[in-house]
């Protein structure tokens, strides 16, 4: 992800954020905030938004406004309170927090409380997951998922060529014929390998063979969908459902090597998983 340009630490106003399972979040605003300002989440421009090119944006639910604007009021002790409730909706992306009306400045995050995050459940219809974080600048931001139907990875296990995924599926069921499929992103090649599972439950095991089946001359990724039943449209596996927004360095797997090519299992920006592969041998630098 990258932060939102390179200012320099926003002067002014601190917040402490609490989520709740359900996708809300509580600001507490301490600084210069006034009494008559709003607090303002603006979804950050497409450029910066991370999303990566392995995630198919035109299946994520949640489009609507850019932005989104939430009284401030007293909460005691010289601080102001603004609260997102879960039913209003944040499309898919990083959402920057200023304080506004008068003037317009980034907010700092405080503590952030977002212990209600881990082994989240998500209730029927489309899952929202909202994960409020610093930017690299040291401003606050809210990263938002929106999923309908969603595939949440679970358990993963790096065996010697092969990965072995298990899961979640929510807002569809397995079916006939349900499989995994392995997507080289930016070219139409991918493999397949069976699911098994019962209602919601999935698990599949990805050997890396076929994937480097042609030459490895460049690091390639290899986007995992879900593909609930014969015939079914993909959807894409992720981990959204905890207190992590970004897991590129939080969960890192174990790679395995052979005849030219390292596959590693790893999460993208966007908390999609893929296996990433790469010629061997590989520097530790672009591990």
């Amino acid at each position: 992800m990258r932060a939102n340009g390179r200012r320099a630490s926003p002067a002014g106003c601190t917040a402490d954020c609490i989520a709740d399972s359900a996708g809300g979040i509580t600001f507490d605003i301490t600084g210069a905030a006034r009494p008559d300002a709003v607090l303002v989440l603006r979804l950050r421009d497409g450029a910066d938004t991370g999303t990566d090119a392995g995630t198919d944006t035109d299946a994520l639910a949640g489009a609507g406004a850019a932005e989104v604007r939430l009284p401030l009021t007293w909460a005691g002790e010289s601080r102001l309170r603004a609260v997102l409730p879960s039913t209003v909706e944040l499309a898919e992306g990083h959402w920057d927090v200023f304080t506004g009306a008068p003037g317009e400045q980034p907010v700092r995050p405080g503590v952030r409380d977002v212990r209600a995050l881990v082994d989240r459940i998500p209730g029927a219809g489309r899952v929202a997951a909202r994960i409020p974080y610093a930017t690299a600048d040291g401003r606050l931001a809210v990263r938002s998922w929106v999923r309908a139907p969603h595939a949440e990875a679970g358990t993963v296990r790096c065996e010697p060529g092969s990965t072995t995924v298990e899961g979640m599926l929510y807002g569809a069921e397995l079916g006939e014929g349900a499989e995994a499929e392995a997507r080289l992103r930016g070219t139409d090649r991918s493999h397949r390998v069976a699911v098994t599972g019962r209602g919601g439950s999935f698990a599949f095991t990805l050997p890396y063979g076929p994937l480097a089946a042609r030459p490895v001359v460049g690091r390639q990724w290899w986007d995992l969908w879900l593909v609930p039943a014969r015939n079914a449209a993909g959807i894409r596996i992720s981990r959204i459902l905890d207190d992590i927004w970004d897991k590129r360095t939080a969960y890192v797997c174990t790679g395995h090597g052979t005849d030219g090519w390292l596959a590693a299992p790893c999460y993208t920006g966007d908390n999609d998983f893929s296996v990433r592969l790469d010629p061997a041998p590989v520097s530790a630098a672009t591990r």
